[in-house]
């Protein structure tokens, strides 16, 4: 895959999240280092690249472009995804 790919699949999930109706954090009393956006968005493009949290984190890690569009300025750990993922509601 080229990351145009990647690049495109950010994007189009950034648009989505941004029209739903998701909080930026779960509660008032939350350390913000990561709204719940950035974090989904991450989580979407495991599921599209059909990979594990390391392997998606080492990608951020890796493509500068990849944390502009998301506007990372630190990559989170891949356990603070998939610790997102079990606290998130379907």
């Amino acid at each position: 895959m080229s990351a145009n790919q990647y690049i495109r699949c950010v994007e189009l999930s950034s648009g989505l999240i941004r029209d739903s109706r998701i909080s930026l954090f779960s509660s008032k009393f939350s350390k913000r280092t990561y709204t719940h956006h950035r974090l989904l968005i991450l989580l979407f493009l495991k599921e599209y690249l059909s990979e594990d949290y390391r392997d998606t984190i080492e990608l951020a890690e890796i493509m500068d472009t990849l944390g502009e569009k998301i506007n990372l300025e630190e990559v989170p750990h891949f356990t603070t995804i998939h610790k997102f993922c079990q606290r998130i509601r379907s």
